[in-house]
């Protein structure tokens, strides 16, 4: 989440609007722009060449750097049944000691769980060795929940070897909500908040 879409965040906004909100706000600044030099150009072709591209522009440059991605617009997930069932609903999150992705994950949680403190959310690092590496070090900062967990069949079952992997905990329920990578993002969010009430 950059700086721009924490703004609206901050406002109460879903994680889905708050990743929209900024591309509706820079088309409608880029054609009010546009608007302004289309009034000043006579020739028909050239004002409005200079009216969609100048419209488009903000975004489109703000687009290169912060890109929507599917998992921005659709929430896939799968679902699972557990063999055990908890009375309050939870997020585990499955990483690998090292993995870039998964310590990247930690910030967005952080956030998820400022904004819903009643959230169990622990991290299971996969390690034999007790060894945390770099994320260990990054949840203690965060004073984040973690235990280490072998990579045995149930782990294998869940995460597929997709890491980090996203598991919601329903309450008083073996079910389950799974997102890998890939799949997890602001629709994601909305959903773990929305199960959370």
């Amino acid at each position: 989440m950059n700086s721009f879409e924490s703004i609206f965040w901050a406002m109460g906004a879903s994680w889905q609007s708050s990743v929209l909100w900024p591309f509706f706000i820079l088309i409608i600044t880029g054609f009010l722009f546009g608007f302004l030099i289309w009034k000043k150009i006579k020739h028909p072709i050239v004002k409005w060449t200079l009216f969609v591209l100048i419209g488009l522009f903000p975004a489109g440059l703000y687009f290169a750097f912060y890109p929507i991605y599917e998992s921005d617009i659709t929430n896939d997930y799968r679902t699972i049944k557990l063999n055990k069932t908890s009375d309050k609903g939870s997020l585990e999150v499955y990483v690998l000691p090292n993995c870039p992705y998964c310590i990247q994950s930690i910030e967005t949680l952080v956030k998820l769980k400022d904004r819903n403190p009643n959230l169990l959310l622990k991290f299971k690092i996969l390690s034999s060795k007790n060894n945390g590496g770099h994320i260990e070090s990054a949840l203690r900062e965060h004073k984040i929940k973690y235990s280490f967990v072998s990579n045995n069949l149930n782990v294998k079952t869940i995460t597929k070897g997709s890491y980090p992997t996203f598991v919601l905990h329903a309450k008083n329920s073996p079910l389950a909500w799974v997102w890998n990578n890939n799949t997890f993002g602001s629709k994601a969010l909305d959903f773990i908040e929305s199960k959370l009430k």
